[in-house]
C-alpha cells in the first residue's frame, strides 16, 4: 500500500497498515522526523467485494448509540438533518478499499523553541524560519479537539492593542493547557482570548488541546463481518428470508449448510402455487402434462412447500418483532456462514488420528467438552473476514465520554465522501484461522434456573434449549451499553467471560500474544469465536496447533486458577473483572471489556457476616463446577 504523506514524498505501508492507522482524517506521524500529517481521502474509490446490504444490520448496531445522542440534542426539531441511522436505512455508504489513501502535513502551526514565535502557514508552503534567527522552525504538534469530531489547528487571536504583530505562545512547559497564554511578540500584552476555545462546530462545550498523534485523536469505528458472500454469490441470499432461514438452522427446522440455508430462503420467499411453478417450467421443457415425469414434479413440488411451511411456522412461533428477528438473525446468519469455513471438528480427529497416543488425546477432548459443557469445538481452517471502518470518533471509543463532569456525548463522524453521495467505509478481506466454541444450550437455561434468574421451562434437548432463549432473550442492539434485560445481560456475560478465559488459555499455547487474537460473539446463540487477528497476508497455524496437539491443557487450564491477585475485591466489589483477570486490550475485546464477571463462571462468593448482599443482587451459581 502506497500512502503519499506529502507532495512529493511517498510511505508505503501494508493494506491493514492503513486500514488502522493512516485513514482520511486521521492524524499518525511519519518519516524520520516524526512530522505529524492528517489523512486525506484518495482521488479514486476502489469497491470492496462485500455487498453493502451484507453489513447493514451490524452497522445499524454500531451507529444506533450515537443516533440516540443525536436525536436527543435535535428534538423534533425540523431541519435538524438525518442521524447516522437514517443514512444506513437509506443506503448512503459504500464498502472501498485502502488503495490510493494519501495524506498532508497537519497541523500546519510552527513555533521557535528559543524565543516562542508562533506562525500558522498553509498545508504546502516551506517549513518557514525564525525571524530572530533560531533556525528552521519545528512543527508544533498540537491541536484542537472535540468529541464532536473537531479537529483544527491552533489559531493566534489578533494584539488588543491593534500592534498587527505575531504572536507568541506563552506557558507551554505547564502541564495544564488552560494555564498557557498568547503575548504580542511587540509590545507584550497578553491576550483575552484564552488557548481553549468553545467548539465552533457543535458549540457545545470547550475544545481539548492535545497532541495530534495521540491515540484519543482517533478512534475507529469499525466491523468484523465473517465470511462474507461477494457481490456475485450475494444474489443467492439477498432474499429476506435468509436470516430468518438461519435462525430456524439454530432451532433444527433447517437442515445445516449453506445449501440447506439458500433453498430454504428461496423457497420461503418465492409465494407463487407449486402447480403453476410446475406448469411454467414443463412448458419450457417440453413435458406434457399426462407425462409421468410431470407428476412427479408436482409431488415433489409440494414436498419442497411442506417443508417450508414447517420451519417458517416454528419462527413465527418465536414471535419476533422485525428488529429482534434482524438481530438474532444477522447473529444466526453469522454463525452458519462461520461453520463452514473449512471446519475440522474433534469427531474428525478421532477418526483419522494418525497414532495411539494421539487417538487417547482426542478422546480426552471429548471428556472435557462434557466436563465444562461446551456442545461443540470447531477448527475454522480458512475464515474469510472482513474489517471494515464505517467512521471515526474523537476523545471516546464509544458514543459517550465519562469525565468528572458526568458523560459528554460522543459524535460518530464518517469519511468525508467528496463529490460523491455515498459515504465511504473502507475495508479489507483475509483468511484466517479460528475455534468455534458453542455453549451447551440446555447448561445455559439450567444455569439461569439455578441462579434463580429465570423460573424452570420446559427444554429437553438443544433445539428446544435454543427456542427458549430466542424467545426469553431481547437481543444485543447496540455494542456499548449493558443490555436491559437481565436475562439477555447474563447470558452475555457468560458467555463474554467465557470467550475471554478462552482467549487466554490459547493465546499461552499458540504462539501468539493475546493481543493477536479477538473474538467474535454470538451471545443469543450461546456460542463465540476466537481467530488470529492477523496482520499479515498468511495464516500462522498456531491454533491449528493447539487444537491438534494441545487442546486438552487450553481447556484445562480455564478452570485451572479461578482467583485473581486483587481478590477478594475484584470479585466482591470490581464487578468480578480487572485487568490482571479477564480483561483484554480493546483491539482483542468486541465489547471494550465491559459484561465480564468471573462469579458468572465459578459463582457467587459466599457473603461476609458485616457485608451481606443486597436482595436484588443475584447469586450466580457456578457455571463450571469444580
Amino acid at each position: 500500500m502506497r500512502t503519499a504523506a506529502v507532495s512529493t514524498e511517498e510511505l508505503f505501508r501494508s493494506t491493514t497498515q492503513v486500514l488502522w492507522s493512516h485513514l482520511p482524517r486521521q492524524p499518525y506521524q511519519w518519516g524520520h522526523r516524526k512530522i505529524t500529517v492528517v489523512g486525506h481521502e484518495p482521488a479514486q474509490l476502489n469497491s470492496l467485494d462485500v455487498p453493502e446490504e451484507w453489513v447493514a444490520p451490524q452497522l445499524r448496531r454500531l451507529v444506533r448509540p450515537f443516533a440516540r445522542h443525536r436525536t436527543a440534542a435535535a428534538g423534533a426539531s425540523a431541519g435538524s438533518g438525518y442521524t447516522e441511522l437514517d443514512l444506513v436505512d437509506r443506503g448512503m455508504y459504500q464498502l472501498v478499499t485502502v488503495d490510493g489513501v494519501t495524506a498532508e502535513r497537519f497541523p500546519n502551526t510552527f513555533r521557535c523553541r528559543s524565543c516562542e514565535h508562533f506562525e500558522v502557514i498553509g498545508s504546502r508552503d516551506p517549513i518557514p524560519s525564525c525571524p530572530r534567527g533560531h533556525g528552521k522552525l519545528p512543527q508544533f504538534q498540537w491541536a484542537e479537539i472535540h468529541n464532536c469530531g473537531l479537529l483544527r489547528e491552533l489559531s493566534p487571536p489578533l494584539c488588543v492593542r491593534n500592534c498587527h504583530a505575531p504572536m507568541i505562545l506563552k506557558n507551554t512547559s505547564q502541564f495544564q493547557v488552560a494555564q498557557w497564554f498568547w503575548n504580542c511578540s511587540k509590545c507584550r500584552s497578553r491576550s483575552d482570548t484564552p488557548v481553549l476555545k468553545f467548539c465552533p462546530r457543535c458549540r457545545s462545550g470547550r475544545v481539548r488541546v492535545i497532541r495530534v498523534a495521540q491515540t484519543s485523536a482517533h478512534y475507529p469505528q469499525h466491523l468484523t463481518v465473517l465470511n462474507p458472500p461477494d457481490r456475485t454469490t450475494y444474489s443467492a441470499l439477498a432474499s429476506t428470508d435468509v436470516r430468518a432461514a438461519a435462525i430456524g438452522q439454530l432451532i433444527g427446522s433447517v437442515q445445516p449448510g449453506l445449501k440447506a440455508l439458500s433453498d430454504a430462503a428461496s423457497d420461503g420467499s418465492n409465494d407463487s402455487d407449486p402447480e403453476t411453478k410446475v406448469r411454467t417450467a414443463a412448458a419450457a421443457l417440453n413435458i406434457a402434462e399426462d407425462h409421468p415425469l410431470y407428476q412427479q414434479l408436482i409431488d415433489h413440488q409440494l414436498r419442497q412447500v411442506t417443508t417450508v411451511n414447517r420451519w417458517r411456522e416454528s419462527v413465527d412461533e418465536l414471535k419476533l418483532d422485525e428488529t429482534r428477528l434482524e438481530a438474532v438473525g444477522d447473529e444466526a446468519l453469522a454463525l452458519a456462514r462461520a461453520r463452514v469455513a473449512e471446519p475440522i471438528k474433534i469427531e474428525d480427529l478421532i477418526k483419522h488420528a494418525p497414532s495411539t497416543e494421539l487417538l487417547t488425546t482426542y478422546r480426552r477432548y471429548q471428556d472435557l467438552l462434557k466436563k465444562y459443557q461446551f456442545a461443540e469445538i470447531t477448527l475454522l481452517q480458512k475464515l474469510p473476514v472482513a474489517h471494515i471502518v464505517a467512521g471515526y470518533t474523537r476523545l471516546s471509543p464509544t458514543h459517550e465520554q465519562q469525565t468528572r463532569r458526568g458523560p459528554v456525548p460522543t459524535g460518530f463522524n464518517f469519511f468525508p465522501s467528496g463529490r460523491s453521495t455515498k459515504f465511504p467505509m473502507y475495508g479489507r478481506t483475509m483468511t484466517t484461522e479460528a475455534m468455534l466454541v458453542r455453549i451447551d444450550p440446555q447448561a445455559v437455561v439450567g444455569w439461569l434456573v439455578d441462579s434463580d434468574v429465570a423460573t424452570a421451562p420446559d427444554v429437553h434437548n438443544a433445539e428446544s434449549a435454543y427456542v427458549w432463549l430466542l424467545r426469553n432473550l431481547p437481543p444485543i442492539t447496540d455494542i456499548y451499553n449493558p443490555p436491559d434485560d437481565p436475562l439477555t445481560a447474563a447470558v452475555l456475560g457468560l458467555v463474554h467471560s467465557m470467550s475471554h478465559r478462552f482467549m487466554k488459555a490459547l493465546a499461552v499455547r499458540c504462539g501468539l500474544h493475546i493481543d493477536s487474537l479477538a473474538e467474535y460473539l454470538f451471545p443469543t446463540a450461546a456460542a463465540f469465536l476466537v481467530y488470529a487477528n492477523a496482520r499479515h497476508e498468511f495464516t500462522l497455524g498456531g491454533i491449528e496447533h493447539v487444537f491438534r496437539y494441545d487442546l486438552d491443557a487450553a481447556l484445562t487450564e480455564l478452570d485451572a486458577d479461578p482467583r485473581c491477585v486483587f481478590d477478594p475485591p475484584c470479585r466482591r466489589s470490581f464487578g468480578g473483572a480487572c485487568a490482571a483477570c479477564l480483561y483484554t486490550s480493546e483491539v482483542a475485546c468486541e465489547r471494550f471489556n465491559t459484561e465480564l464477571d468471573r462469579n458468572k463462571l465459578f459463582g457467587t462468593l459466599p457473603p461476609l457476616a458485616d457485608h451481606p448482599i443486597a436482595s436484588s443482587e443475584p447469586r450466580w451459581r457456578a457455571f463450571w463446577r469444580p
